[in-house]
């Protein structure tokens, strides 16, 4: 059996958006720390620069797996270059961020970050679906990265240097205060969880491993089936790393694609889902044979549905339409080709509507 549906999940531990766009560098307009703690991908500290032209430049420590490709937001990946970073470091503690980096960019000027949050009163943490999807033009998945134990730096009490190339550049500040404290827009995710569904493929599809209704596929993803209309289908596909998981279900269950006979058409819907209190995703699916193809698309039309726990978070979310609304621009489209003696030959891609 075989299934169009497949995802990843980053070894990514945690992270950090440093904004100073009213005050601009030359080249840069923002620093996005990212943590990474894993035996196969590596140990160390990433940063994605953030260019005033669209495109993101990448610094990362030797120890970490280099990325040819990063896609998901922004314009797309420029450069990446390797830094030692001596004495860096990124942790996060219940009185806030504490994050210190330096290195030599690209054209040979010095960066010195440092981030360290010193309030006694402890931070008010929440989790989100990020809206990272919302800027990128060319995405080659949909990117289901869910922040959890999320907040924004305080203003009281805290030390920030962003220094390039010997001047100094202020911080982005919020307009508002949010929880009863003046804000930086710099905000960190203590624990991330980051799952790209589907992303975009043209080759063929790998057989599903195991027996029974409960089969298993590329990365160990969990696929469990029903049968629907004397047709195996599948009712829920889901993963995990550490103490999260990744659910997709679908409404009726979505068809297995070399049992849809010749000249059918369904349509259904899809349920992304992680943690409880980091909401949902919702959409829309249709798959339809012709001949020895099968095409499917995903729109998630629902867009995010959060979960707010609070009348601050509530006020948050549907003030900012763009966190519930960004998924809606997305689309998956694929095309499944079918050959006598060969596996199925999937072309799939997203595209921003």
């Amino acid at each position: 059996m075989y299934s169009p549906f497949t995802l990843d999940i980053s070894p990514m531990e945690r992270l950090f958006l440093i904004n100073f766009e009213k005050d601009p560098d030359e080249i840069y307009i923002g620093f996005e720390p990212q943590w990474f703690d894993d035996a196969s991908y590596g140990t160390g500290l990433r940063i994605i620069a953030w260019r005033k032209d669209g495109y993101i430049d990448v610094y990362q420590q030797p120890g970490l797996t280099k990325e040819d490709k990063i896609d998901v937001a922004a314009k797309g990946l420029a450069d990446t270059t390797i830094s030692p970073m001596t004495n860096a470091w990124f942790s996060v503690t219940t009185g806030g961020v504490d994050v210190v980096f330096a290195f030599e960019d690209k054209a040979g000027r010095k960066v010195e970050v440092e981030i360290v949050e010193k309030s006694q009163k402890p931070t008010k943490p929440f989790s989100l679906l990020a809206p990272v999807g919302s800027s990128s033009a060319n995405p080659s998945s949909l990117p289901f990265y869910l922040m959890f134990k999320f907040d924004f730096v305080r203003r009281a009490n805290t030390d920030v240097t962003i220094s390039i190339n010997g001047r100094t550049h202020k911080a982005d500040t919020f307009p508002f205060p949010l929880n009863g404290s003046r804000v930086y827009f710099m905000r960190y995710s203590a624990d991330t969880f980051l799952v790209d569904w589907c992303p975009a493929q043209s080759q063929a599809l790998e057989p599903l491993r195991g027996e029974g209704n409960k089969l298993y596929g590329p990365n160990d993803t969990l696929y469990e089936l029903l049968e629907q209309q004397n047709c195996p289908s599948f009712a829920r596909i889901s993963s995990s790393r550490k103490s999260h998981s990744f659910a997709a279900e679908f409404h009726p269950p979505f068809p297995e694609i070399t049992h849809i006979t010749d000249n059918t058409s369904l349509s259904g819907e899809f349920v992304l889902s992680g943690d409880e209190s980091a909401g949902v995703v919702r959409g829309t699916y249709e798959v339809s044979r012709s001949g020895e193809e099968v095409e499917v698309t995903l729109n998630p039309s629902g867009g995010w549905e959060p979960r707010p726990r609070t009348l601050f978070l509530k006020f948050l979310f549907n003030a900012g339409k763009l966190f519930r609304q960004w998924p809606k621009t997305y689309l998956w489209t694929a095309k499944i080709k079918f050959s006598e003696g060969a596996p199925p030959f999937m072309e799939s891609r997203w595209t921003r509507i």
